[in-house]
């Protein structure tokens, strides 16, 4: 019994950490009954997935989503994710490494890369993007090319943008949207360690109260389900991903008595660690 496959970016590809594939390639040479991209894998890198013709269905962090014609999906290094057998997907899939970011300097302080529940969903696209994905594709496929990754980056980074751009709401309140952009980075630093809600409320230099109120204003839920919600993704993540033995997955997660952490779990989910384990292990 093995547990889901965990996906690094390809040896060949590394030094440039940047890929663009049309669909059509990206599964040209798989065998979609045998190969892993159609089961649960986890991903060390970042994809932005852009569907221009499809009726489908991908799955991401154990939750299945349906997918319509111009949409988009950013999935985040460390999320678990599948792809249906049924792929009759038009578009392009862009993958990038954590190096690449750096080394030309796009910056990870935007809600694209903040990712700590749900994966990013933008639907009904307009042309713009389609021709951002073409030019980068152009570009990657150019076999001499001076400044190559620096155009790569320079689009990428303006993807990213539009992007940002289009999730932005007009009528939201930019000071709690920055609160609770740093509230859910600070989950992910710390919930292992931290699981009250007035440690992050103290950090904010906020009440409780009144984070529990921009937490439901983006989300539709108290701070600590919130809190409560990224904890149980990441049990799932490590039940489904990694050999480790259930105490040790507990006491990772902050939990120094087994028999507490399991009864959370079944509290959040209505099924046992080692029951979910055996469901996503192949």
């Amino acid at each position: 019994m093995q547990n889901l496959p965990k996906i690094d970016f390809l040896k060949d590809l590394e030094k440039l950490g940047f890929e663009i594939l049309s669909f059509e390639e990206f599964f040209k040479n798989i065998d979609l009954n045998t190969h892993f991209m159609t089961k649960p894998h986890k991903i060390n890198f970042y994809n932005i997935l852009y569907f221009n013709k499809t009726q489908d269905k991908h799955f991401v962090d154990f939750v299945e989503y349906k997918i319509k014609n111009n949409q988009l999906i950013f999935i985040s290094k460390e999320q678990v994710h599948a792809f249906s057998k049924n792929i009759k997907h038009k578009g392009f899939i862009i993958l990038f490494t954590e190096e690449f970011l750096k080394r030309n300097f796009i910056t990870k302080e935007k809600s694209i890369f903040n990712i700590c529940l749900k994966p990013i969903i933008l639907e009904d696209l307009n042309s713009e993007f389609e021709t951002i994905f073409k030019q980068l594709y152009s570009e990657y496929k150019k076999e001499k090319s001076l400044y190559k990754e620096k155009i790569l980056a320079i689009l990428l980074n303006y993807l990213i943008l539009k992007y940002e751009n289009s999730l932005q709401d007009k009528t939201i309140n930019q000071k709690h949207k920055l609160i609770f952009e740093e509230f859910k980075e600070l989950i992910y630093k710390n919930y292992f360690e931290n699981k009250n809600v007035s440690f992050y409320a103290k950090y904010l230099k906020i009440s409780s109260k009144h984070l529990n109120t921009i937490t439901k204003e983006f989300v539709k839920l108290t701070a600590k389900q919130l809190i409560d919600s990224y904890l149980i993704l990441e049990a799932k993540r490590q039940l489904a991903c990694t050999n480790k033995p259930i105490k040790e997955i507990a006491f990772n997660l902050g939990f120094y008595e087994t028999t507490n952490f399991i009864k959370y779990f079944k509290k959040h989910t209505n099924i046992s660690p080692s029951k979910f384990k055996q469901n996503f292990t192949i």
